[in-house]
């Protein structure tokens, strides 16, 4: 495992495959795409992906996957930019400082230090996920029920932190999630369980219809409601790119909010937003000229763009070594995972670790290629822009309809997809948050299998998850973190309440 001849020898054998390399280049473009058109997140990019990848080899779609989560996290500065219009939630902070400086004629500035922050961001975090998850690998390669249990119990807990405003809505979606994950076999007894006498629930539901129909279908939906007009932007690409005389004096501004993102992106459920917000705070907090942010000064974008796209690497971190999704898109990279024969966990780097050597090179390729893209097809972009999005939801539904049926080859699917689509989309007028429901979705299953087979090691007493430390250490953050959650949610309540 620590050969460093296999490693090269991998990494090199991963660079000289056109055909992965290509994938590469395609999965960045059509996140750099999904993430500059406001509304098509990276989330749904990597959704649409997977349906693509099964004919590939796993490193190969990994890689494409991949490509599409770092390129969807930086295509949302260029909306943001451009339009005062977020193409990511994340990218919300790049719009305090980057539409300023696009209405003082310095829209091509702005995005220039957005493409070059973004790619200094995803290279620390990479860097960090290089280093950090093969050394807790080890530490975690002696896990058994209890410990898996308590990882997945406390990815639940992530249900708490991206339930929006209300904690009640993202409790009831991530039940609804893990009612979903029960549909099937019972993982014990084999027993059928919420089939309804369909045998096409008997191996569950398929986590691909459930990924599109959730992300996909109401997003379609909602922009059908919406009316879209065209942008024409002029757009001056006089110094795009960032002298290195400008680079050197934003070092320590690029350093620090790629640091503060890849730790963010450790943490499961923080994300790309709270990591901008938090590097734009320290940034504005040193900054010489606080009072120009929010003005048009590129240390904000500089803070922004690091940030949200330093949390891609690191949000891997837990995914690949953990099993735990730190954000919506690592939940859909896990699916993909999973669909690929790949279970995240310690094994992963004992069993297959020539695919995690390949997967580390993608992302490195992914991250360069990224930049390269940003910087050479800003023009393209650019005119997507321009496109109304209903013109582009024939070819989403297109896409999500061929998806959803690929992977078995099931006209059922079909229908699932577009249910939960349904269901979706009146959750999304409602309010409520569809996050929740993929995590119950993907962790329930592993949740439900774990604590009962650690329940039959213990002869049914609950006593085990604390008798081991690591299992005990686990149960107990999550429980900080649900106990965290409920303070900031009556914290917040009692100010509404007082201020009304």
């Amino acid at each position: 495992m620590n050969d460093l001849s296999f490693i090269i020898t991998h990494f090199f054998a991963t660079l000289s495959d056109p055909l992965t390399m290509f994938m590469v280049l395609v999965g960045t473009f059509m996140g750099l795409v999904f993430g500059a058109l406001p509304g098509l997140t990276a989330t749904m990019a990597v959704a649409l992906l997977i349906p693509l990848t099964f004919t590939l080899d796993p490193v190969t779609a990994i890689g494409m996957m991949l490509g599409a989560y770092v390129g969807g996290i930086a295509g949302g500065a260029v909306s943001a930019t451009l339009l005062n219009i977020p193409g990511t939630p994340s990218a919300v902070v790049t719009t305090l400082d980057g539409y300023p400086m696009a209405k003082q004629g310095r829209g091509a500035e702005a995005l220039g230090w957005a493409a070059f922050a973004s790619g200094f961001g995803s290279l620390i975090s990479w860097l960090v996920l290089v280093l950090l998850a093969p050394a807790l690998a080890k530490v975690c390669v002696g896990f058994a029920s209890p410990e898996y249990a308590a990882l997945a119990f406390f990815g639940l807990t992530i249900i708490a932190a991206v339930s929006g405003k209300s904690i009640v809505k993202g409790l009831i979606g991530g039940m609804l999630g893990m009612t979903f994950a029960f549909v099937g076999l019972d993982p014990i007894w084999g027993d059928l369980r919420f089939t309804f006498g369909n045998m096409n629930l008997m191996s569950g539901i398929s986590i691909m219809p459930a990924l599109i129909g959730l992300y996909s279908i109401p997003q379609i939906l909602l922009s059908c409601t919406e009316k879209n007009t065209v942008k024409n932007i002029n757009l001056k690409l006089h110094n795009f790119v960032p002298s290195p005389k400008k680079i050197w004096k934003s070092k320590v501004n690029i350093i620090r909010s790629s640091i503060i993102g890849t730790i963010i992106g450790i943490i499961p459920a923080t994300g790309g937003n709270i990591a901008a917000f938090m590097s734009y705070d320290q940034a504005k907090r040193f900054s010489k000229d606080p009072d120009s942010f929010g003005k048009g000064n590129p240390d904000g974008v500089i803070a922004s763009e690091a940030a949200n796209n330093g949390v891609c690497g690191g949000a891997l971190v837990p995914l690949m070594t953990l099993g735990i999704p730190g954000d919506s898109v690592t939940a859909v990279l896990l699916g993909g995972l999973l669909i690929h024969g790949l279970t995240p966990g310690p094994a992963l780097f004992v069993e297959h670790y020539d695919i995690v050597i390949g997967i580390f090179t993608t992302l490195l390729v992914a991250t360069i290629m990224m930049v390269l893209l940003q910087l050479v097809g800003i023009k393209l972009f650019v005119r997507i822009l321009s496109v109304p999005v209903n013109y582009l939801s024939a070819g989403l539904v297109i896409l999500s309809i061929v998806g959803s049926y690929a992977l078995r080859s099931n006209i059922f699917d079909v229908g699932l997809t577009i249910a939960l689509g349904i269901l979706g989309y009146f959750m999304a007028r409602a309010d409520y948050p569809v996050a929740p429901v993929v995590l119950g979705l993907v962790l329930g299953g592993m949740f439900e299998r774990e604590v009962r087979l650690a329940l039959r090691l213990s002869d049914g007493s609950l006593s085990i998850f604390f008798t081991r430390p690591v299992a005990c250490v686990i149960v107990l953050i999550a429980f900080a973190v649900i106990t965290s959650n409920i303070i900031k949610n009556l914290r917040t309540r009692h100010k509404i309440n007082n201020n009304s």
